[in-house]
């Protein structure tokens, strides 16, 4: 049978937090590290800050736009890896990132450049002087097996491809000239695909003239070398001499070929230093419409690439996978409908060719085109595939753009949380000598409903703690002490709701209704304002979130949760509870209830109303 109306069944709406929160702690217990403890903040935890400066290829200062732009790219990263609870802050021409716990080196690869390009293989050479062939599975670049409307790949080969090979491509017989330096081969080394395109010999001599003094690249060398050498000189140098439109075959205004600079491409490739560690003066720097020398990521192979003929901008998302076909992990792309068009007609007529993967002047993957590409596609690393954390930095620094200036990291600096865990103890001291005052002020006015209000108090922090710890595991929030701040001003705002339904109450037994019968009704008028309140409460709070930065929305987020989970604890604990206890002859006993006054109250009113009405009658 159901209820009268305005009646309800509190066992029900019991029974049904106690499942809400047999859930929340049972994920809070079963998932994640087990630990039920919330992801802190640095102001509580302690961190690493990075500070990334900026620079540009003039030595000017950048523009107050571009630097906008970066840190607005940057904190897209943050929120994107699972960098939650950073600060991502632009101080002069310095985005500074503040990192929580021990990630500072996540924080350094937040400032990538991130420019990746598609760049046709001229020719390659070992790193060292004298390369191995390289017995590794060799990476290779296809359709992903995942995708739709993927064409298959070809049967890989060693052959070269069927049609005459580009004019003036470097010899794997000419011998080096000037400056040390292997012989720039079309062969596999460490590393590198098996397959290639072979070159044709020079068409004279096997032999290049040595490069006079003043060559570029010279003076780029003695630049590098030079620790005090300036970065507007570097860069300069060394697109004059990794740059050069010679370095790869072209087209006359004739239209006639002509050869690439094999002295200069000598050149070039020794002046490059593949060496773990060494930054590159040209990163964010190059010129996509002019050939480039560069090394590999692992630096064990140097490169002559072609002018770009694809752009990073075309990818429209780029995730980490495992390698359905091999071992380690790859990288799956997906381009836009420009890029994918561009994409599908360069590898349908590039088939076992090589295709350089460039994002900031390095090789990520040197490939062998498999046969022509209309879907997805993969990036599979050399030496047997990416790593995990490889696969996944590359995937996240792909997908959320380019920076349009490059960054030059400062080391990982130790950020101390004593003046956070200090202030966290005040904040609470205080919090709980605000949170007492309003205990007693409930026992002492309200009595029993005094003792309900804190005990749904105290289950509102229980289910509040459990969100919070699930959400530090699910989106990576970090509480921090802004959102501390936020959640003791919310135990103001979750009192408030009890104490609207309380008076609600009182005003119903005024009016001669007993407790029993008032119940209802003063749920009825009072939960129109609970829902109300809250609602403007929680609105206030997502416009906070919305249009404020750094700690304040932390403060903004904890107020909206709360209030959230406030409507959840009054609606299925308190009002719940004092329907159970007017129906409870010991419960509502008036002394019990701190009901009793008033009810005097209104018996004395109408008493008095009873007088009056009978005095008017005998006048």
């Amino acid at each position: 049978m159901a209820p009268p109306v305005g009646q309800i069944r509190p066992g029900r709406y019991l029974a049904f937090f106690v499942a809400i929160v047999a859930v929340l702690y049972t994920l809070v217990f079963a998932t994640g590290d087990h630990r039920a403890v919330p992801k802190l903040g640095i102001d509580l935890q302690g961190g690493t800050r990075v500070a990334l400066t900026a620079r540009t290829e003039t030595g000017e200062p950048p523009s107050k736009e571009s630097l906008n732009v970066s840190r607005e790219i940057i904190d897209t990263r943050v929120n994107g890896t699972g960098v939650q609870g950073a600060e991502v802050v632009l101080d002069g021409t310095t985005i500074v990132i503040t990192v929580p716990g021990e990630n500072g080196e996540k924080a350094k690869d937040l400032g990538q450049t991130a420019q990746l390009r598609f760049r046709p293989v001229i020719g390659s050479v070992a790193a060292q002087a004298q390369p191995q062939p390289s017995t590794e599975p060799q990476p290779s670049v296809q359709p992903d097996p995942s995708a739709t409307g993927s064409a298959p790949p070809t049967a890989t080969s060693g052959a070269p491809a069927s049609g005459t090979p580009s004019a003036g491509a470097p010899s794997s017989t000419a011998a080096p000239q000037g400056r040390p330096a292997p012989a720039l081969a079309q062969q596999p080394s460490s590393g590198a695909p098996a397959a290639t395109t072979t070159a044709a010999p020079p068409a004279t001599t096997t032999a290049a003239t040595p490069p006079p003094a003043d060559n570029p690249c010279t003076q780029y060398s003695a630049l590098l070398a030079d620790p005090k050498a300036e970065t507007a000189a570097l860069i300069s140098a060394g697109k004059k001499c990794r740059q050069a439109p010679t370095l790869a075959p072209s087209k006359g205004a004739d239209g006639a070929e002509v050869p690439a600079d094999q002295a200069l491409q000598q050149a070039a490739l020794a002046a490059i230093d593949c060496a773990p560690g060494k930054k590159d003066p040209l990163v964010g720097n190059d010129d996509k419409s002019l050939p480039l020398a560069a090394c590999d990521q692992d630096g064990v192979e140097k490169f002559i690439l072609g002018p770009s003929f694809l752009e990073g901008t075309e990818i429209n998302n780029a995730t980490s996978q495992l390698d359905p076909q091999g071992v380690g992990y790859v990288v799956s792309i997906s381009f836009k409908a420009t890029g994918s068009k561009v994409w599908s007609e360069y590898t349908a007529s590039h088939v076992q060719e090589r295709a350089a993967f460039v994002l900031d002047t390095q090789v990520v993957s040197a490939p062998t085109i498999q046969g022509a590409i209309n879907g997805d596609t993969q990036i599979t690393g050399g030496q047997g595939g990416f790593k995990q954390a490889e696969a996944q930095k590359l995937a996240n620094v792909l997908k959320f753009g380019s920076l349009p200036l490059s960054f030059e990291p400062s080391e990982a600096e130790t950020v101390s949380a004593t003046l956070g865990i200090a202030s966290l103890e005040a904040g609470l001291i205080a919090g709980a000598i605000g949170l007492g005052l309003v205990f007693l002020y409930c026992l002492v006015y309200y009595r029993l409903l005094g003792l309900l209000t804190i005990l749904s108090l105290v289950l509102s922090g229980v289910i509040v703690y459990a969100v919070l710890v699930l959400l530090g595991r699910w989106i990576g929030y970090s509480l921090d002490l802004p959102g501390v701040a936020g959640l003791i001003v919310a135990v103001g705002f979750t009192a408030d709701s009890f104490v609207i339904f309380f008076e609600r109450l009182k005003d119903e037994i005024r009016e001669g209704r007993s407790f029993r019968s008032a119940v209802p009704r003063a749920w009825a008028r009072g939960r129109r304002t609970i829902l109300s309140a809250d609602a403007v409460l929680f609105l206030a709070a997502a416009v906070l979130y919305a249009l404020a930065v750094g700690q304040v929305r932390g403060f903004a987020f904890t107020l909206g949760i709360s209030t959230v989970l406030d409507l959840i604890v009054v609606f299925l604990v308190t009002h719940p509870l004092v329907a159970v206890a007017s129906k409870s002859k010991f419960l509502s006993s008036p002394k019990l209830s701190g009901l009793g006054s008033t009810q005097r109250s209104a018996v004395a009113q109408r008493a008095a109303r009873a007088t009056a009405g009978t005095a008017a009658k005998e006048v």
